[in-house]
């Protein structure tokens, strides 16, 4: 991989920018101080979520992973003051955490190190762009020359207002800001070239948001080339038009075969997850502690399954759901594991041998089980 040829502007590494000293100081010192209670804390993934104040930083997490209604956090979220860590650890496939920075505050050094993805949330009707972009172009600069290997994600957010109507208003917006992060790179005297960023238009009042951070996910799986392979044999083997594995909690797909997506199928299974788990939560569950959680664990083959299901949680080793759609497609949803569902669409015609299906599902089920057993203890824990 070319590294980034750095000059330009004079910087300073341990420098933080766009905010008090006093309080950024206090938030790396909290952030060493628990990692040290938790080493498990550090050894996971960083999902970092920068930009300037207001970008919808907060919103964003709090919608897709603590399930908040969109509307709702227009008045229940306050300004961010302090470091938020949030550790998304419902399968051993999809396990990371996510940092929610204080507003105008893009970290020292020490953050940009490890497995991380700097995710830059922006407001799409906040013009001109000029000084936020200033901003995003000095992080990356830094986080580039002590991480290399870091991935760079612009959600370029809020693209549901007036200004943004049409699609090409919402094109034109993204094309604006590439160019204009391309000459801010330049003149810090980074490669554009050499810096590979990708840009998202999202909203967390529809799909957009989730079809994004599904995608920043997925490159945080080291066993994602393998679990693209087996979903290929699994379409291939069953005549199916498309198969996704999806997290349940947060309805992120972490994988799919190698055919183009399509952002509505993706959206129906989505919404098919949510049936699923609103039918079952009224129908299949018995007396329920309210402070209980619907937790998992991949399923070892040394134990019994019966064993490890939660008995409280909506979702267990049974769940399984077929809707038929009027255009003569069908959505076929399984569980592969606790908290992950493999949700295929293929044609009716292809659902027929349903048994076939289910035996060709229950071999991807051992080999995930496999593939994740065999994953080194470090990945694991």
């Amino acid at each position: 991989m070319e590294e980034a040829v750095l000059g330009g502007k004079n910087e300073k590494d341990n420098d933080e920018i766009g905010a008090p000293s006093g309080i950024l100081s206090g938030i790396m010192q909290d952030a060493v101080a628990d990692e040290a209670i938790d080493p498990k804390l550090a050894s996971l993934p960083r999902l970092l979520l920068m930009g300037p104040r207001r970008g919808g930083k907060t919103s964003i997490q709090s919608v897709v992973f603590s399930k908040m209604s969109p509307h709702e956090t227009l008045f229940r979220l306050e300004a961010t003051q302090g470091l938020e860590r949030t550790a998304v650890d419902h399968t051993p496939l999809c396990r990371f955490t996510i940092w929610d920075f204080p507003g105008d505050y893009y970290g020292d050094t020490q953050v940009f190190c490890g497995t991380t993805s700097l995710i830059f949330v922006m407001d799409a009707q906040d013009e001109p762009y000029d000084h936020v972009l200033q901003s995003f172009t000095n992080a990356v600069t830094r986080a580039v020359k002590v991480n290399p290997q870091i991935t760079i994600e612009v959600f370029i957010n809020k693209v549901d207002g007036e200004l943004f109507l049409s699609d090409e208003s919402k094109y034109d917006c993204r094309r604006d800001i590439m160019a204009q992060v391309t000459d801010e790179l330049q003149e810090a005297g980074v490669r554009p070239e050499a810096v590979a960023i990708r840009y998202h238009l999202t909203s967390i009042y529809d799909h957009s948001i989730y079809e994004a951070l599904s995608r920043v996910v997925q490159r945080l799986i080291p066993q994602l080339p393998t679990l693209e392979n087996l979903l290929n044999v699994l379409v291939s083997t069953c005549s199916m038009e498309k198969a996704y594995l999806f997290d349940v909690v947060s309805k992120l797909y972490v994988s799919t075969d190698s055919s183009p997506v399509d952002m509505q199928s993706v959206e129906l299974c989505s919404d098919m997850i949510d049936v699923v788990l609103d039918v079952s939560g009224i129908y299949g569950l018995g007396p329920k502690d309210p402070e209980s959680e619907l937790l998992g664990t991949l399923i070892s083959p040394e134990e019994p399954e019966e064993e490890l299901i939660d008995p409280d949680s909506a979702y267990d080793k049974d769940s399984a759901s077929v809707i038929s759609l009027s255009n003569g497609m069908v959505l076929y949803l399984k569980e592969v594991d606790t908290m992950l569902a493999l949700v295929c669409i293929t044609r009716s015609e292809n659902f027929r041998k349903k048994s076939l299906i289910n035996y060709n599902i229950s071999r991807l089920k051992k080999a995930l089980q496999s593939l994740v057993i065999s994953a080194p203890d470090a990945e694991l824990r």
